[in-house]
């Protein structure tokens, strides 16, 4: 089955599309500079560039090996409960997709370490973060959050939710348990501007670690799974949205051209070791 193909051809039918009979809600913003970070992060975080970058020239060949080997992260997402994919999460009709891309990260990063499959709560860090409004934000917001408090699984907080009831010990305590302890980001930046840009992000995708990025034409955060050679020479990224596996092909898709190039990324190297909730 061909990918769901994302470019500079096509990208405007992906602007909150219609999917099921609901609007798809998006939620990154631009920078606000004004904003401080919620925890520095730095102990937990590696410089981008102490990471060697993976040459171009090997990039063919290394993709090529992660398809037969189906060693990709779509391919352990799709297999990971007992051969069965992960659902995508669904933010909507939120515009918290920047919790929602980092929430997808941790589960595959979870996956990817072979810890059991919890079904985590982005909401829940998106509301703690915006005192309960619908408002838009960046991943590197709710990757510091991750860092420093976790994300709780929808058993201490259901999906959806905005009761601020939701907000006890016990969801804290929970959500410490699917916490973020390393990863990779541009430790020369403020949180609001950190960016490891597409090389990198292909890099560590070809590592199998998932890499949160946002995009400034999309005004849309998600989780980057794998480096795809489109066409021989054409490389793009595989997505993991948060729009329900009803949208694109089980709700990942492809995107290429200047439109897989991230305004804004990072990436969780490994998270808690937690049992099941």
């Amino acid at each position: 089955m061909p990918d769901y193909l994302i470019d500079d051809d096509n990208w405007k039918d992906e602007m909150n599309p219609v999917v099921d009979g609901e609007e798809m809600m998006t939620g990154a913003v631009p920078r606000d500079l004004t904003v401080q970070p919620y925890c520095s992060g730095e102990g937990a975080f590696d410089a981008a560039d102490e990471m060697p970058l993976i040459p171009k020239s090997e990039w063919s060949a290394r993709i090529k090996e992660m398809e037969q080997t189906k060693s990709r992260l779509s391919d352990i997402r799709r297999t990971a409960l007992n051969g069965k994919p992960i659902p995508a999460l669904d933010q909507n009709p939120q515009g918290y997709c920047w919790a929602y891309s980092t929430g997808s990260a941790i589960m595959l990063a979870r996956a990817v370490a072979n810890m059991p499959y919890v079904r985590i709560s982005p909401h829940a860090v998106a509301c703690k973060i915006k005192n309960f409004r619908d408002q838009g934000g960046w991943g590197a917001l709710s990757m510091e959050f991750a860092v420093k408090n976790g994300y709780p699984s929808e058993t201490y907080w259901p999906q959806k939710s905005m009761q601020r009831h939701n907000d006890n010990e016990q969801t804290w305590q929970d959500a410490a348990k699917h916490r973020v302890t390393h990863g990779w980001w541009d430790l020369s930046k403020d949180v609001y501007s950190r960016n490891l840009g597409f090389d990198m992000t292909m890099t560590l995708l070809m590592c199998r670690v998932p890499v949160v990025v946002d995009f400034s034409w999309w005004g849309h955060s998600i989780c980057a799974m794998d480096p795809v050679e489109v066409e021989p020479g054409s490389f793009g990224i595989r997505i993991l949205n948060s729009w329900s596996d009803k949208w694109g092909d089980l709700g990942e898709a492809v995107l290429r051209g200047s439109k897989a190039h991230p305004d804004g990324s990072v990436a969780p190297r490994v998270v808690t070791g937690s049992v099941k909730s």
